[in-house]
């Protein structure tokens, strides 16, 4: 476990490197950024360099007793909160983080300090948020706390002044499409996935797992027939039929994708498109930015009724049909 690990990420593992041979880490500090950017990881990394025997300019040594331990989570003085998951959503409890303020306040067993990582920091209920700020305001002076969030503005206000926050920025296309490569992946398939991954390697990875480079191109043809007016009813109930068998996730990544693809018809001149390489074929969809706002607006609201217990073909054939019926 190093941090040559990471894709990408230069200059924020730098920074990372220097506050910790620096002896200068803060006690709390928030790694932000999308989901699967590589923050896990990297907090894993800056816990086995922080507990480590032998660290070597803010890098682990990866050979003594407690970088192992760290890499098999096993370590005493590491110590991780993650959401747990119900039948509607993934939390953080209090208990969770009553149970990890009484580790905090013990001294540590193998290293001169504590490291508590908080996975998905953002999914604190108000209970938790609050049970964790008094520690935060108060830590144990061998403690450091690291939470990681993909949307930082749902951490509390006061938490957030209280850390030090560390961004990490979305990856390019081209260091996701070069990563792929490197792990097997076709090319033109690495290329594909590149640019839909929205600069997360490991959007990447769930997208050539579940085939995202399909469930776009699905999306697209979908969006093709509402222009030229060929989406029947008959497309409509089949692919209801087709999706009845799908997750519910896979069923929000292709909305998703409609919802990218719209924002790219309407917006080309303006802003970065989502599909750059889909450019030639977008710029045959002529639809109108009334008709393609009333879309946008319309896969937003099925899209939040995907979280209900609603039947999920039904879901889909009256959003397909709402599409078609925009005007």
């Amino acid at each position: 476990m190093n941090w040559n690990d990471l894709i990408g990420h230069a200059t924020t593992i730098s920074y990372i490197k220097k506050t910790i041979a620096e002896e200068k880490f803060p006690h709390a500090v928030i790694f932000s950024g999308v989901e699967g950017i590589g923050k896990r990881l990297a907090a894993e990394i800056c816990a086995a360099a922080l507990l480590c025997e032998n660290p070597n300019d803010g890098s682990p040594c990866g050979e003594c007793g407690s970088c192992h331990l760290v890499a098999a989570r096993s370590h005493p003085d590491f110590y991780i909160v993650e959401a747990e998951a119900t039948k509607t959503t993934r939390n953080i409890k209090i208990g969770q983080i009553r149970d990890m303020q009484t580790e905090a306040a013990l001294k540590p067993i193998n290293s001169a300090r504590r490291v508590v990582l908080i996975d998905g920091a953002e999914l604190m209920n108000r209970a938790a948020a609050n049970c964790l700020l008094k520690t935060i305001e108060e830590p144990p002076s061998q403690t450091i706390f690291i939470l990681l969030t993909a949307n930082r503005s749902s951490l509390l206000m006061t938490i957030r002044s209280r850390c030090r926050t560390v961004h990490f920025d979305k990856l390019s296309p081209a260091q996701i499409e070069n990563e792929l490569i490197n792990r097997g992946v076709e090319t033109m398939e690495a290329a594909r996935l590149s640019v839909i991954a929205d600069g997360s390697f490991g959007r990447a990875l769930e997208l050539k797992e579940s085939g995202g480079a399909e469930l776009r191109e699905a999306a697209l043809d979908t969006v093709e027939k509402i222009f030229r007016a060929e989406l029947s009813n008959e497309d409509i109930f089949k692919m209801g039929a087709d999706v009845a068998e799908w997750s519910r996730e896979r069923f929000a990544d292709f909305v998703v994708h409609v919802q990218k693809i719209l924002r790219d018809i309407c917006f080309v001149e303006v802003l970065e498109p989502y599909n750059p390489d889909l450019a030639a074929r977008l710029s045959g969809i002529k639809i109108p930015e009334r008709k393609i706002l009333s879309m946008i607006e319309t896969g937003a609201e099925f899209h939040r009724q995907l979280k209900s217990n609603a039947n999920l073909r039904l879901l889909v054939e009256m959003y397909l049909l709402s599409l078609r019926r925009i005007h």
